[in-house]
């Protein structure tokens, strides 16, 4: 048995003459059901080869529905500059947004900032527009996206320093933001160049300051926090040398020590969900052909892998391997709603990676 299926499938935001990239994510309000997506978009240039993975451009939007989905407003910009942008809702109602960027920098302070710097380290992009990593930084707002207050960056973690004495240690995130049963936040972040490494950040005052708690595994990068009925908690992991396969590590002491890493299944990055029978959704990108898209399963409520489940298809009609990215909220009435970047059909000039990339959704239900 599958245990979720698709009951509807939506467009979130699709502008052709704009490129929205990895990392939408979405909330859910606990009273309205208003369902909150946060994604990025910036003009299209993929007809000249640019994917607009990192362009100083980018647009961080905000996009509302009422209706469970079937209809938008139109975006509302909160941001300039970021990459995968990472909303969740606290208990209190407040939203955090917390995400990574490029410094836009000149030819000479990237030049000095390459020799300088170890080989090993990475951070810094070359090529149209260079940059240095700033960091990761969380915003919060208390009015539900209209304003956000002063940025929270993320304090280094060993071996990871700030690429200039202008920036933040050089850390980057796509994942969730996790407040546990105890009221604890929870977020990885991970350091960059020749080995990748995830690492798990703490607050115990609602993210007002943060502390490095440990090193979750080497060779990730892109997690994703769950807390399992039980308090355990499980960061499913992207893979830096090898991403096909997603892994899983568990904690029993909130983060503070991690077992060894072990493959889940094919797909890359993931989130997970509690179903309403405490089994847990996990949607991941299937960034393969044939059949790109999303793709899910359901695990027992220890977050392993039920033996008696098959993989569920969200969408397998992509162009190009770019898409995915999904993310996961669930509804008042234990419905699951995921969101994801998606590309389907061939453009006019039959070049499938020019296909326009947009933010689809789809509606789950557990069966």
């Amino acid at each position: 048995m599958s245990g979720v299926r698709v009951t509807s499938q939506v467009t979130i935001y699709h502008e052709p003459h704009y490129y929205c990239g990895p990392g939408p994510s979405v909330v859910c309000d606990p009273t309205t059901g208003r369902l909150t997506v946060a994604f990025r978009r910036v003009p299209s240039w993929l007809a000249e080869g640019l994917s607009g993975h990192w362009h100083p451009s980018t647009e961080s939007c905000l996009i509302h529905s009422d209706d469970e989905g079937v209809s938008w407003t139109a975006p509302q910009v909160f941001m300039a500059g970021a990459q995968c942008p990472n909303l969740r809702r606290l208990r209190d109602g407040a939203l955090l947004q917390h995400t990574h960027r490029f410094e836009l920098v000149n030819d000479t302070i990237f030049e000095a900032s390459r020799q300088r710097l170890p080989a090993e380290v990475g951070g810094l992009v070359a090529g149209n527009w260079p940059g240095l990593q700033r960091g990761t930084g969380l915003w919060r707002s208390t009015d539900d996206g209209i304003t956000w207050g002063e940025p929270v960056w993320l304090p280094g973690a060993p071996r990871v320093a700030p690429l200039h004495a202008q920036l933040a240690p050089a850390l980057a995130v796509r994942g969730n933001l996790l407040e546990t049963s105890s009221g604890t936040l929870l977020l990885s972040a991970y350091s960059l160049g020749v080995d990748n490494s995830s690492h798990l950040f703490a607050s115990v005052d609602g993210g007002l300051v943060w502390s490095w708690r440990a090193l979750i595994a080497t060779d990730s990068n892109e997690t994703y926090l769950h807390e399992t009925d039980g308090g355990d908690i499980v960061a499913f992991l992207r893979r830096h040398h090898n991403a096909e396969v997603l892994h899983r590590s568990r904690s029993l002491d909130e983060g503070h020590t991690w077992a060894a890493a072990e493959p889940v299944c094919r797909g890359y990055p993931a989130c997970a969900a509690r179903l309403p029978s405490g089994r847990v959704l996990l949607a991941y990108g299937f960034r393969f052909a044939p059949g790109y898209g999303v793709r899910a399963r359901v695990l027992d409520p220890a977050a392993v892998v039920d033996p008696a489940s098959v993989e569920v298809i969200l969408r397998d009609d992509g162009a190009g391997q770019d898409l995915g990215y999904p993310d996961v909220t669930r509804l008042p009435d234990g419905r699951v709603f995921v969101v994801f970047y998606h590309n389907s059909g061939i453009p006019a000039d039959g070049v499938a990676a020019h296909a326009p990339r947009y933010i689809g959704g789809c509606m789950l239900a557990e069966s």
